[in-house]
C-alpha cells in the first residue's frame, strides 16, 4: 500500500481536541498507510501527555507522533515548524505523498481520490488540483475565502481594489461529469498535498521559505500562516497564469458548481457570520456567473 506523511499544526491542542479528532478520523478513510506528525506550540508543551493519550485512545492510523515546536515558532509561525521534518523525509523518499494541514481542515478519501485522479492530467497544462474551503451554515456551504461571483466567461472585476482576477477556465482533461476547471481568485486551501516529484521541487523552492514566499503571492498578500501551505501554486507560472491551482466544475440541475470532493470544510464558524450580514448570500451553489 502507498504511504503518506501528514504534518498537522495544533496550537493549544486541548482547546480544540474534538475538532482534531474529527480531522484524524478523516485521515483514517484514506486508501494509504498514514503517518501523522502533530506539531504543538511550545507554550502548551505541558498538554502533550494528556493530548497524546486522548488521540491514542480514539485514532487508529499507522503512526501518530507528537513534536513540541521550538520556542521561536510562536503564534502563526507554528505553521512552519514542520518544514525541517518534511524536508528530511522528502530527501530520503520516505513516503509516496506528503501533506501539511491545519488541524481544522477535514480531508477524506474522496478528496485524495480526486487529487490523485487529476494531478498528472492537469500537470500537462501547468496546473494542479485545488480545493475550495467552506464553512457550513445550516444547509449552506459558504466559500468564505472566495466569497463573490466568479465569472467563468472572462475576468472577474475589482477583486483587489480595481484589479480584476483573470481566471482560467479550461476544459476537462478527459472524462465524465466534470465540465472543466476554473482558477479561483484565492487558491488557499488550508492544506497542501504533494507527490515525491512535487515535494522534491517544493522543499528547495522559495515557496518553502517563510520570507521569500511572501513575494510570490503578490497582490494577494498572503500572511505567514497561509504561505505555509502554498505548495507549488505560485511556482513557474506561465505568462497568463495567476496561480496553478484549479477546481473542477460540474453541472447540477441548471447550475455549475464545485463538486463536494473539491470542497474542504473548515470546521469552524470563524469567517462566515460576518459575510452573511451582507445583502444576499453566496454559497458554493451560487458562486459562479456565466
Amino acid at each position: 500500500m502507498e504511504s503518506i506523511y501528514i504534518a498537522l499544526t495544533a496550537h493549544n491542542p486541548l482547546s480544540r481536541v474534538e475538532t482534531t479528532l474529527k480531522v484524524l478520523k478523516g485521515y483514517e478513510t484514506l486508501p494509504l498507510t498514514c503517518d501523522v506528525e502533530i506539531f504543538i506550540d511550545f507554550d502548551h508543551k505541558g498538554d502533550l501527555d494528556e493530548f497524546s493519550l486522548i488521540v491514542g485512545s480514539h485514532i487508529h492510523l499507522n503512526t501518530v507522533s507528537f513534536t513540541i515546536a521550538s520556542p521561536e515558532y510562536e503564534g502563526y509561525y507554528l505553521c512552519w515548524a514542520h518544514k525541517d521534518s518534511l524536508k528530511n523525509k522528502v530527501d530520503i523518499k520516505a513516503f509516496d505523498y506528503y501533506m501539511y494541514s491545519e488541524n481544522d481542515m477535514l480531508f477524506c478519501a474522496e478528496h485524495f481520490d480526486y487529487w490523485i485522479r487529476y494531478k498528472d492530467k492537469l500537470k500537462r497544462l501547468n496546473l494542479e488540483p485545488g480545493f475550495c474551503r467552506f464553512e457550513r451554515v445550516g444547509d449552506k456551504k459558504i466559500p468564505f475565502d472566495n466569497y463573490r461571483k466568479w465569472n467563468l466567461l472572462g475576468p472577474t472585476e475589482k477583486c483587489w481594489g480595481d484589479v480584476p482576477h483573470k481566471g482560467q477556465f479550461v476544459l476537462a482533461p478527459t472524462d465524465g461529469e466534470v465540465v472543466g476547471f476554473v482558477s479561483l481568485g484565492n487558491p488557499y486551501g488550508g492544506l497542501m498535498i504533494l507527490d515525491q516529484e512535487q515535494a522534491d521541487k517544493y522543499v528547495t523552492s522559495d515557496s518553502c521559505d517563510p520570507h521569500k514566499s511572501y513575494f510570490l503571492t503578490g497582490k494577494r498578500n498572503w500572511p505567514i500562516a497561509d504561505r505555509s501551505s502554498m505548495g507549488l501554486a505560485f511556482e513557474d507560472l506561465l505568462p497568463e497564469q495567476e496561480h496553478r491551482r484549479v477546481v473542477p466544475v460540474v453541472r447540477y440541475k441548471d447550475k455549475l458548481r464545485i463538486p463536494d470532493y473539491a470542497l474542504v470544510e473548515h470546521m469552524d464558524l470563524k469567517y462566515s457570520p460576518a459575510l452573511l450580514k451582507k445583502e444576499g448570500i453566496i454559497d458554493t451553489d451560487s458562486m459562479f456567473a456565466y
